[in-house]
């Protein structure tokens, strides 16, 4: 799978100026128009292609927040990494001069280039100084935001209300005004707390500046009866000592409301542990796989035995070890 921040030679925390300054150096780096010489036309084309597909990608939120979570994949199928979901963007259709028009306003790298003697070497120290200048304003500081997500949410996906406070402030800074806002974000399956959403645009506004982005963080919520590890998920089932020792059918019901019988035909010990693989939540990444459900077991003691049980016990565990 394509590295798009690796083809951009870009971190996974880079903002939109540092991704559109990027795509510039990039776009007329490989630019065929520039690289008349080239060796190889045929790669050339290909990676001047590949720097406009991840520019598109990297430069839209919503484009981008899908490929973090479930990689290329998941931007060609709608958002969910399940082929044959329509929705999907056709990144390998990206035409790269289009993409090249579109952000410089014009055909042709000399006209951006400014005035250009010639390509040696494939070195553009030569290109204007105030040409490959970023002229754009810089964005203001991103607003933090937190948005709560339950299990079934991780599971099915879904859409959640995220609020936020923005700011409105002058250059001096002696002047601002706040204001609420709100959006419907949606949570897409397998998304972790750690994964950040963005928001493009909607944050904090500074005279002098673009407005900022709004950074949403995920906050898992507890559920009644299954615990998070990664992918699975885990749950404790309540036993007797009787069936701690002897066995017992097990019911236990799955997030999604299924019932699975599990037999436990051997001595649970306190460490013990019943693994049903693919029970689990949907992997992150690949959400046509799942974890796994791991099950323990809480045993429940008699409160008072009484001297017959007692001896009884004894005699057969005694024998037992004998």
């Amino acid at each position: 799978m394509t590295d798009y921040y690796a083809v951009l030679g870009l971190s996974r925390s880079a903002e939109g100026d540092a991704i559109a300054k990027a795509y510039r150096r990039q776009a007329l780096t490989y630019n065929p128009q520039c690289n008349t010489e080239h060796p190889d036309p045929i790669e050339l084309a290909r990676l001047f292609k590949l720097v406009s597909q991840s520019y598109v990608v990297l430069s839209d939120p919503k484009l981008r927040a899908i490929y973090d979570l479930y990689g290329e994949d998941g931007v060609r199928h709608g958002g969910t990494g399940d082929v044959g979901v329509p929705g999907g963007l056709a990144v390998e259709n990206t035409d790269p001069n289009a993409v090249f028009r579109q952000f410089f306003g014009v055909d042709s790298p000399f006209q951006v280039i400014g005035e250009i003697n010639g390509v040696r070497n494939n070195q553009h120290h030569f290109f204007s100084k105030d040409a490959a200048t970023d002229k754009s304003p810089p964005k203001t500081t991103p607003v933090e935001a937190t948005v709560q997500v339950s299990l079934l949410d991780v599971f099915h996906g879904n859409t959640r209300k995220v609020e936020w406070t923005w700011s409105t402030e002058n250059k001096a800074g002696d002047s601002k005004t706040t204001q609420a806002a709100s959006f419907d974000l949606p949570v897409p399956k397998a998304v972790s707390v750690g994964d950040v959403a963005v928001i493009k645009g909607k944050g904090n506004v500074k005279e002098g500046n673009t407005q900022g982005d709004v950074h949403v963080n995920f906050e898992l919520l507890p559920h009644d009866r299954f615990r998070r590890d990664g992918d699975n998920l885990l749950t404790t089932v309540p036993i007797t000592l009787a069936e701690s020792l002897a066995g017992a059918n097990l019911a236990v019901e799955t997030l999604e409301g299924r019932t699975l019988n599990i037999m436990i035909d051997q001595v649970v010990h306190p460490s013990f542990t019943r693994v049903v693989t693919g029970e689990g939540l949907p992997c992150n990444g690949n959400t046509n796989k799942r974890g796994d459900l791991i099950i323990d077991c809480s045993v429940t003691f008699p409160k008072y035995l009484t001297a017959e049980q007692k001896s009884e016990l004894k005699r057969i565990l005694t024998a037992e070890n004998a």
